[in-house]
This record gives C-alpha cells, structure tokens and sequence, in this order.
C-alpha cells in the first residue's frame, strides 16, 4: 500500500498542481455576469441644511428605504450585503416647488468604491413634505392629575416658567390648541413645589407628539397651594342701640347662615363658628329695615380664606307699632321681564314675611291675597342675583321697609330634554 502511495509521487504532485492552476484559469477568464435586488437600504439625507437655513422643514413621504438591483461579475455580486451600499439624496438639488429629490447609489467595499458592476435603485427619488418652518409662543397651563386629600382643596397652582415657544412645520405648530403641565396633586395635604412634563393638545384634547416639534423645554416647575376646608356657621350677638319711637325691632336676617373656610389645618380647626359682634349692628334712630354689610375675615385669623367670599348682610328688621306681619308664598312672586328661556327660582327661602301698615284702615282686614308681590328682571343675565321685591296693595295700605331675595336666573330645559326626562 505504502509503495503504490508513494509510486510516482512527483508525476502525482505535478497533477494535482495542474489541476489548480487550470481551474484558475477558467474562473478567471469564465466569471459569469449575473444580478441580485437586495432590499432595506438606508436612504442618507446630505446638505439638509440647504432647506433648515431658509426655515422650510421636511419630512420623508416615501423613499426613505428602497431596493437596489446590482449586476456585474458573480464573483464581485456574492460578497456585496446592503451595508456595502451607499444611498444618497442630496437636498441641495432640489427644485423650487419641488417634493422630490433623485436617489444617487454606489457600492463601496472594504473603502474602496466598485466601479465594474451596475447599481440601479428601484425607486429613483425621495418624496418629501416640505413646509415653512415656524416658532409659536403658548401659554402654559397647569393640569390637575389626581386628586388631594380628602377634605381638603387646592386654592392655588402656577407654573415656572409659564410660556413655551414650539418650533415646527407650520401644519403642526398650527393643530396645538393648547399647552399643559401635569400636575401630581395625588393625596397632596399640604404646599408642595417638583416638575411637570410639559404637553402639547389638539382641539379635541388629544396629546400631540412629534419628534419634528422642537420645544423650548420639556418641564417645568410647578407649586401648588393645598387648604383644608371647613363649613362652619355664622350668627350675630345682637344689635346696639334703640330704634325710632313708633317702631319695633324684629330680629336679624342673615344673607349667608354659614360660610366654607380655607387654610392651614392648625388655624382651620380652631374655628367652629363665626360670631359678629352687637357692636357691628347699630340700630339706633332707625324706622325701617337697615342693612349692614359685614365682612367675616375680620372676625378670624388673617391666614383663613374664604371659599365663595367673606362678605355677608345682615337685615335689622324694623317695623311700626302698628303693623301686621303677612307671609308671602314666593311661588306667589312675580318675575317681569324675564329673557327669553330663561327661568328664575328662589333660593334662599320658601316665605318671605313683610310688615304691612295703615294709617285708617284696619290690619285685620288684609291678607296675602290682597298683595301683589314682584321682581323687574330687566337686563338680569343667567346666574345668582339679589334682587329688590316691590309690592302692590289696596290703598290705604303700605310696607313697611324693604326686602329683597336671592334669586337663580337660568336656561330652560328644551321641550326635548323634558320629553326624554318624562319617558325615562
């Protein structure tokens, strides 16, 4: 075996040798052409500053991978991958008006651009949306995300800064409505200062994101004011002095029995009531109702707020010796000149009793039905009012003072909301 192995080894070697050198031979001089399409190759934007330098701004429709076909040698074809192709569309070329710009392909190997192949790209140019490029400043608004604690209400939130300049495609610095920071108030019982992310919001209230929106910030800071809120009672200690001789003193209306207060827990609940004193109601001379206007922060600590206002009347109900005291259903008011659907309802009471007197004629006689008790609505719009309540009686008969009620002017229900209501 070993001498038929080695038996003409040289011829055997020489073979062997021969037979390399021929197949070099042919491959080198028979290297078929032949083609290949490779697909997702990177499209490189150059010179995009041409269009950035003149505020104009883009955004690729179409074109931003294409297929490339390739045909040359197939011993040159094989090794080509779709890194090895280079796609360029230069920005600077393009036309006035335009919105497309020619795709331009090379394949470069190992630094080195290959020259003896054909490289043809299956989509020849770029789609591009091009728009000016514009800055617009919003105002920033605070939005509330969560709720604080129980009992306890927020009275005040701001933002730092509280302006954002966007700059963008005309088309979508156009579609925000508005600009928020939201705002963690979750479980919050007291002042609190962090950062919010900043928001951009459509007109329906849908969030906008856009990585062609360049903004001036993200987030900003934001404080907010946490109070505890307590609902607690007013009353009045009394009046001074002595009314006109001829007439009585009746007692004291209040416009507001209670009142919601606002502030540190500590101050908040030192307080269960709010009392005015006598001193804030002089009645001396006096021959008809008298109001006094009272403001209730001076009777509490100055870090207490209010919720709705401080400001109350209180109503010395005065009347002659000689009169008679008549309750008026106010189902039985008149409202005049009320706009049209619109309708007025009383809010702070169900009677309202007036003092009714005469010179000559006898009290006894007059009842409820003999008045006629109105309101002028004129120019009254949708809301809380208080309004002054004017009478009309049989002569020889007069009221005594004057009244006045806290009406509720509002919108009508349409004749197909209450079909709706009634069917359900």
């Amino acid at each position: 075996m070993k001498e038929k192995l080695f038996n003409n080894l040289s011829l055997k070697i020489l073979s062997v040798l021969c037979a390399i050198v021929l197949w070099a031979i042919i491959v080198n001089i028979y290297d078929p052409t032949t083609g290949v399409t490779i697909s997702n190759v990177n499209v490189e934007l150059i010179n995009t500053g041409s269009l950035t330098a003149n505020n104009y701004t883009y955004e690729v429709v179409e074109g931003s991978k294409i297929s490339v076909y390739i045909s040359g040698p197939k011993s040159v074809i094989t090794d080509i991958k779709s890194s090895d192709i280079i796609a360029t569309a230069d920005l600077s070329k393009i036309s006035a008006f335009a919105s497309y710009v020619d795709i331009q392909v090379k394949v470069v190997k190992d630094g080195r651009e290959i020259d003896n192949i054909e490289v043809t790209p299956r989509t020849t140019a770029v789609k591009l949306e091009i728009e000016n490029r514009v800055t617009k400043e919003f105002d920033i608004k605070p939005i509330e995300v969560g709720s604080v604690n129980d009992g306890y209400i927020v009275t005040e939130l701001n933002c730092y800064p509280n302006t954002l300049r966007v700059t963008g495609p005309s088309s979508l610095v156009e579609s925000i409505n508005s600009v928020g920071a939201q705002c963690d108030l979750n479980g919050l019982y007291a002042d609190y200062n962090s950062t919010a992310n900043i928001v951009l919001l459509d007109a329906d209230g849908n969030e906008i994101e856009n990585d062609a929106l360049v903004l001036s910030r993200t987030e900003v800071e934001y404080k907010v004011k946490v109070s505890l809120k307590k609902t607690v009672k007013v009353k009045c200690l009394g009046t001074i002095g002595e009314v006109r001789q001829g007439y009585v003193f009746k007692g004291l209306e209040l416009s507001l029995e209670e009142v919601t207060i606002l502030g540190e827990a500590q101050a908040v609940n030192q307080v269960q009531e709010i009392v005015i004193p006598a001193s804030e109601i002089n009645i001396n001379g006096c021959s008809a109702n008298k109001i006094f206007t009272i403001n209730l922060s001076n009777f509490v600590d100055s870090a207490i707020s209010f919720q709705g206002g401080s400001i109350v009347e209180v109503t010395a109900l005065v009347t002659a010796e000689n009169s008679k005291d008549i309750s008026i259903n106010v189902k039985d008011i008149q409202f005049n000149n009320v706009q049209n659907g619109y309708k007025v309802s009383v809010q702070d009471r169900t009677e309202l009793y007036i003092s009714v007197v005469s010179d000559y004629n006898s009290l006894a006689s007059i009842t409820s039905q003999d008045i006629v008790a109105s309101v002028d609505m004129t120019l009254l719009t949708e809301g809380v009012h208080t309004v002054n309540v004017s009478f009309a009686l049989p002569e020889g008969y007069r009221v005594s003072g004057f009244y006045r009620i806290k009406v509720l002017v509002e919108k009508e229900e349409s004749e197909t909301t209450t079909t709706e209501t009634t069917v359900s």
